[in-house]
This record gives structure tokens, C-alpha cells and sequence, in this order.
């Protein structure tokens, strides 16, 4: 059963090919190294599994003759799809690999391959996914860390204030009660303080986890500010 919510690490490969001995030759391949194939006989049943589910990897064929791989990789490009195109073709059509290249694929493999290749191939494929998850979640982070740098100084400045204020109020009055007010509000004032300009140098690496999937920075945790 497939789980269109799953994430794009997840070893999953779309193969579509007209012949199915070639999507089957593809599952043994990969299976070898625990990637869950789904296979489409055709473009036609490729691209209705593409438009209920999300495929990190799609291997495709180029040569079909209902919809083609060009069909394939337009109908993922237009739909603003991520998943990276492999595509299968033979020695005679390596003019059409450079077109599909150009159209959008990753990568492109020449049939008949052997296991080796075909694992290369895809290995580098979900390398490559990793590596653009990282990117775009350090991206994310940078802009999270650009408003909280600028938030950390508009509150700075009163938090100055307020703790000026409450240290005049502790040196001038001998009021018990209005000093120990005075010194909690100090004392509070210090840990935003604290909490502030920890939050100028995060480290992105330190985390905490929530029940539900939920994760945040541990400020605390990774801030070298002591």
C-alpha cells in the first residue's frame, strides 16, 4: 500500500517501462538494497500513480507507446514536482538522452545495464536528495535566525530599561516587600536577557524532539554562551 505523506527520504523508486520483465528486472535489482519499487506498466499508469502519490526517484523510459519518458518528465516538471528522473534508453537513442537532460532529468542510464550501474545510479540519486533536504533546511534556518536576531534587539533595549529600573528601586527603597519584588523582576529580567543573546548564536544541530514530530533548536543546549 502506498503512503502518498511519506518523506522524500524514504527509498522509494517509480519505474515505468512498457515492458514489464524490464520494471521487474529493475525491483530485483534494487530490492537488493532494501529500495521499495513500484512499477508502472506504460506512461499511462505511471503518471496516474504520479498524480496520487510522491515518488523521490522516478526511473523512467523513454521510448512508450502511450506517453513517453518526455510526457513523464513534463507532466513532473509542470506539477512542480521534486522527485529526480532516471531515464532508460538504448545505444541508438542517446540523442534523445541529451533532450531529456535538458528537459529536467538527473540522470540517464543505457540499456542493457548491469546491477552495478543501475545501483550507482540510484545511490546517487538519494545522496543527492539528502543533500538538497540539508540545504533547504539550513536555508530555513538562516531566515528563522535573521528574525529572531532582529526581535532579540527590539526587546533588548527595554529589557535594558526595565532592569535599570528595577535595581534604582532596590537601592532606593527599604521596603522588604517592594525590594524582593524588585529583585524578582531583576532576576526574570536576567534569564530573557540570557535566552537573548543565546539566540544570536544557535547551533542548529542541537535539538529537542516533541511527541507528534515536532522539533525545535535547544537554545540552551547549543548556545557556547555560559
Amino acid at each position: 500500500m502506498l503512503d502518498s505523506d511519506q518523506g522524500v527520504q524514504d527509498k522509494r523508486v517509480l519505474v515505468i517501462d512498457d515492458d514489464e520483465g524490464d520494471c521487474c528486472l529493475v525491483e530485483d535489482i534494487l530490492a537488493e538494497d532494501g529500495i521499495q519499487v513500484v512499477k508502472a506498466v506504460g506512461g499511462e499508469q505511471g503518471v496516474r500513480l504520479l498524480s496520487e502519490h510522491e515518488f523521490p526517484v522516478v526511473i523512467t523510459d523513454l521510448r512508450m507507446p502511450d506517453i513517453d519518458g518526455f510526457g513523464i518528465i513534463d507532466f513532473i516538471r509542470k506539477r512542480h514536482k521534486d522527485s529526480l528522473i532516471i531515464v532508460l534508453t538504448g545505444y541508438a537513442s542517446i540523442d534523445s538522452v541529451i533532450i531529456a537532460l535538458r528537459l529536467g532529468a538527473y540522470d540517464y542510464i543505457i540499456k542493457p545495464f548491469g546491477p552495478d550501474l543501475l545501483k550507482l545510479t540510484v545511490k546517487r540519486a538519494f545522496d543527492f536528495i539528502q543533500l538538497r533536504g540539508e540545504r533547504d533546511r539550513l536555508k530555513q534556518f538562516d531566515l528563522v535566525m535573521e528574525l529572531a536576531r532582529t526581535l532579540s534587539h527590539e526587546v533588548f533595549q527595554p529589557l535594558t530599561v526595565l532592569m535599570g529600573k528595577a535595581n534604582d528601586i532596590i537601592r532606593s527603597t527599604d521596603d522588604k516587600t517592594i525590594k524582593d519584588m524588585a529583585k524578582s523582576v531583576l532576576a526574570e529580567s536576567r534569564r530573557i536577557r540570557d535566552i537573548i543573546r543565546k539566540m544570536d548564536h544557535p547551533d542548529p544541530t542541537e535539538t529537542k524532539s516533541f511527541p507528534g514530530g515536532h522539533t525545535i533548536i535547544d537554545i540552551k543546549k547549543g548556545s557556547s554562551d555560559t
